[in-house]
């Protein structure tokens, strides 16, 4: 809904590159990167000062080497007509309508309470689908978990994206609305985000998420590759892998340890990875770089203000044992809470904090945990993500990938004394490009060394300015 961005492919559709000279397969610009490291952070803001009448063109080239892309100029502009707001009130918000949002849906509404569910994909409901559905069939498919929350009486929201937290007020932008949604109780479902491996060459084409590459598999037909390594632990790395077997690829070789993995070698594309096994080092020649390793989505414990902690290099919320966040309306469970509903265990623990959140909705005594199901913050092993020890990070990892922040540029304004993470990130640029330091929040802490996060503003989600556009208020509804 929001994302307007995504195109599916179809006959007519015409693709191409921007800010390259005299093309993508052959960019003379790239050679800057040459002498990138004798190009320090911010530069600008210190050269090319005069003389002043210049100063504007010297930020106009800046500005289109940074690839922001063209915006169109001219023709019609098309009406735009506001979004009338509405209000919904409810006892228990679940944000996201993953597994675990949805297994927590069914224990607040088991517990008596108004339950609220609103996804950022449309279509939430019976015949809905994410790619790899098949991993967690043990404990449900989303057809089954979506089916008995309806029937348990869930409001289900999709094509809903909550874009900010506002003293407990959920805002959310809706196809045809702008939401204020009101709840005594919050649970954060917002599942997790990929964590590419900190290696040299992590940013080149064909290195790819297990996610994403089920959903290129099941959702259309695409066999991304011939030959694939696959990276990481997890139920998502071994369907990836079924997937591609399934789609006809040639050779599959692990899973191995992501710490295993060295640098990610190519050009155009991928082309070979080193790993490094049992004391020795070798070279494997792949198309494909599969990796499984994942991060709690922070995004609205954080603009919530709720304190995070971390575990083996990750960044979890700090939760007690029924689930709530140091913010007393705010549960987390699933991967946002750094543990992924793989299965009944997870699964019963993300229904018992839904109706611990019924309960402090309803004003009853707080109560932990049921005895026998697990803990709300996993042992670190069990925790979504992996261990990559800060001092391990090579020097020309990618770290920000929408401002091509590397390692080494962090690790440079740390030893100068930059320790505050808000002074590195103006510093690099690090957390400021379109993402909103989404996938590179996790990366940029385990190199900072600290717990102390930028700010986190709305909205959190990106949105077109368009979608922000209001008209008169409609009527309050109650949920």
């Amino acid at each position: 809904m929001l994302d307007r961005s995504v195109r599916p492919v179809r006959d007519g559709l015409v693709a191409r590159g921007e800010h390259a000279w005299p093309s993508v397969e052959c960019d003379l610009l790239s050679l800057v990167g040459l002498v990138s490291r004798w190009i320090p952070p911010t530069f600008y803001h210190h050269r090319f000062l005069r003389p002043r009448g210049l100063r504007k063109r010297y930020l106009d080239v800046l500005r289109w080497f940074g690839g922001r892309g063209r915006l169109a100029v001219g023709g019609r502009v098309p009406d735009r007509a506001g979004r009338p707001t509405r209000r919904i009130d409810t006892d228990v918000l679940v944000v996201g309508g993953g597994r675990a949002g949805l297994f927590a849906a069914l224990g607040a509404a088991e517990a008596g309470g108004r339950v609220t569910v609103i996804e950022a994909e449309a279509g939430i409901g019976v015949g809905w689908r994410r790619p790899g559905d098949g991993a967690g069939r043990a404990i449900g498919t989303f057809d089954e978990l979506a089916a008995a929350a309806e029937a348990a009486g869930v409001r289900l929201l999709g094509g809903v994206a909550a874009v900010g937290w506002y003293g407990g007020l959920v805002a959310a932008i809706a196809a045809d609305a702008h939401l204020e949604i009101r709840s005594r109780a919050i649970v954060a479902a917002t599942g997790s985000y990929d964590r590419v491996p900190l290696v040299p060459g992590g940013d080149r084409p064909g290195v790819m998420a297990a996610r994403t590459v089920i959903g290129l598999v099941e959702r259309f037909g695409i066999r991304p590759g011939d030959r694939a390594v696959l990276v990481g632990t997890g139920s998502e790395i071994m369907s990836a892998g079924e997937a591609l077997t399934r789609a006809g690829a040639t050779e599959l070789i692990g899973p191995i340890p992501t710490d295993a993995l060295v640098s990610i070698g190519g050009g155009q594309r991928v082309a070979s990875a080193v790993i490094q096994a049992d004391g020795a080092t070798r070279r494997l020649d792949v198309d494909l770089v599969i990796f499984g390793d994942r991060n709690p989505n922070l995004d609205l414990i954080l603009a919530a203000g709720a304190t995070v902690g971390r575990r083996d290099d990750v960044l979890v919320p700090t939760l007690d044992p029924s689930g709530r966040t140091s913010v007393a309306a705010l549960f987390a469970v699933g991967s946002a809470a750094g543990l992924p509903i793989l299965d009944r265990t997870a699964a019963d623990a993300a229904r018992a904090t839904g109706r611990l959140a019924a309960a402090a909705s309803a004003g009853r005594a707080a109560v932990e945990m049921p005895a026998g199901v697990m803990p709300a913050q996993p042992p670190p092993s069990e925790t979504a993500g992996h261990s990559h020890p800060s001092g391990r990070v090579a020097r020309g990892a990618i770290i920000c990938f929408c401002e091509d922040v590397r390692a080494w540029e962090i690790r440079t304004e740390v030893a100068t004394g930059y320790a505050d993470p808000e002074l590195v990130k103006r510093r690099t640029g690090a957390l400021t490009g379109p993402c909103q330091g989404k996938y590179c929040l996790q990366s940029f802490a385990c190199l900072v060394g600290d717990t102390t996060i930028p700010t986190a503003r709305p909205p959190l989600r990106p949105v077109r300015l368009g979608d922000l556009i209001a008209s008169e208020p409609g009527d309050p509804e109650a949920g």
